[in-house]
């Protein structure tokens, strides 16, 4: 039976007489309003999830739908892609084979390099062959997806028309609208934007969630990197006034906790470490260092070390010592039990380049262009070396050597160890801040204006 067979008499039941007709017909009146529930119901679901276009153009609106798959990627997975900034073993890549030599002018050791249309500093990600970023102007906000085989860009989606998203916000040139790196958790990706506008797709671009996690009020914009732990997104959102940190449900983008922080504005990301069976979540931002319980938000503990520092290096961490650094205030050691700085320096470190912690050994490539080797135990200076260009990138061990791209493009490539032996310095042929994704046998480099896959 269909429904365009039934008849339209009302309903009318009187078994006793035998009315078959009659009774027909009400049953598939019955059917008939069911189904046109059903109907309306289904429609009005689709109205609530923004379609993913074909091609390279997308766009979302608001909360876009949800994501019901709940599971996050192993850490073997992980371990095998770049899923964040600074990859997923704080700047430490199994990468094997990889060049020492390239020049993006002439095109030696380039396997390609593709213009990326609206700018931005954010660092490139890869998860299974692909690699994302974000670009973006004062309107404009764009997610691109990049073959990392061809360089090819596989598609591209626009973030716009979320409720709350401030209509301009004022950004610092060497920070752009675009300075977010994004994070995936093997499932999905998660973009972030200077107004504060956040996003989350299926690897294939189509939108699952998005909100805004308020106006920035600081001198450069929302900056901060996004990290994912297991089905938690975490968001350091540090401003003059009304910041804090949170973690979302990856799936759903809901608020699992939100803990307000009475510290200045700052541009770092959240660090996750187990100290014994409990996840804490460390911050760095002006003036404090402060640790949160993962599963609660509840603050475990702080030190102010800080002080009047433009904070953007990530917190670094191993045997017991955490490792905080910004311009204006010194690079410093703290136990992580006693929340004592164990040494510190003054001098050479870290501004917005993260250091580099590998067996012993810190490196910290400086905003003026020092590049230094420090004891990590006990602080002590092994080696310091200058370069003309400073340091934004933040360094990369791979393939058992030290990596520093300086803001002019040239990477410092150096023998690990306590004395300081330069292997490399091979051109990108652009200006790069971007720090690099290391995957298999290849780097993949953000410059001013395009992608480039260097590899043998």
């Amino acid at each position: 039976m269909t429904l365009g067979s039934c008849h339209s008499n009302a309903p009318y039941f009187n078994l006793a007489d035998g009315d078959a007709d009659r009774w027909s017909s009400t049953y598939c009146r019955i059917f008939f309003w069911i189904g046109l529930l059903v109907v309306v119901s289904a429609m009005s679901i689709r109205v609530g999830i923004a379609a993913a276009p074909e091609g390279r153009e997308g766009s979302m609106a608001g909360i876009a739908g949800k994501d019901d798959r709940s599971s996050s990627a192993s850490e073997a997975d992980r371990e095998k892609n770049w899923p964040q900034l600074l990859g997923p073993k704080a700047s430490v890549s199994t990468a094997a084979g990889l060049p020492t030599n390239w020049n993006g002018e002439s095109g030696e050791g380039i396997k390609w390099k593709t213009q990326i249309p609206l700018p931005g500093y954010s660092s490139p990600i890869y998860w299974n062959g692909k690699l994302f970023l974000t670009g973006a102007n004062a309107s404009i906000r764009v997610v691109y997806c990049i073959d990392a085989a061809s360089g090819e860009i596989l598609w591209e989606r626009q973030v716009k028309n979320i409720p709350g998203s401030p209509r301009s916000v004022g950004v610092g040139q060497d920070t752009g609208y675009a300075a977010s790196t994004m994070a995936t958790d093997g499932f999905r990706i998660f973009a972030s934007f200077a107004n504060g506008d956040l996003a989350a797709f299926d690897l294939e671009g189509t939108p699952i969630w998005s909100k805004n996690l308020g106006k920035p009020e600081n001198l450069y914009g929302h900056a901060s990197s996004l990290v994912t732990y297991n089905d938690n997104l975490l968001i350091q959102y540090d401003q003059d006034n009304l910041g804090y940190v949170a973690s979302l449900d990856v799936a759903t983008g809901i608020e699992r906790w939100k803990t307000k922080r009475d510290l200045g504005a700052s541009w770092s990301m959240p660090l996750v470490v187990m100290i014994g069976d409990r996840a804490e979540v460390i911050l760095a931002g002006e003036p404090a260092v402060v640790s949160y319980d993962l599963k609660s938000g509840k603050e475990l503990w702080r030190l102010d070390c800080l002080k009047y520092g433009e904070v953007t290096a990530v917190p670094v961490y191993a045997e017991g010592l955490v490792y905080v650094s910004a311009d204006s205030a010194n690079l410093s050691a703290i136990d992580i039990k006693t929340r004592e700085i164990v040494w510190e320096s003054g001098f050479l470190k870290s501004g917005v380049s993260t250091p580099l912690l590998y067996e012993g050994l810190l490196y910290c490539g400086s905003d003026d262009g020092a590049f230094v080797c420090y004891d990590a135990e006990t602080g002590e200076e092994l080696w310091a070396e200058f370069s003309n260009d400073g340091f934004y990138a933040s360094p990369i061990l791979a393939d058992g050597k030290v990596h520093l791209l300086d803001r002019s493009g040239r990477m410092h490539i150096l023998k690990h160890g306590r004395e300081l032996k330069i292997l490399g310095q091979p051109f990108l042929g652009e200006e790069a801040s971007s720090s690099p994704a290391v995957v298999g046998d290849s780097f993949y480099i953000r410059g001013l204006k395009h992608l480039f896959r260097i590899g043998p």
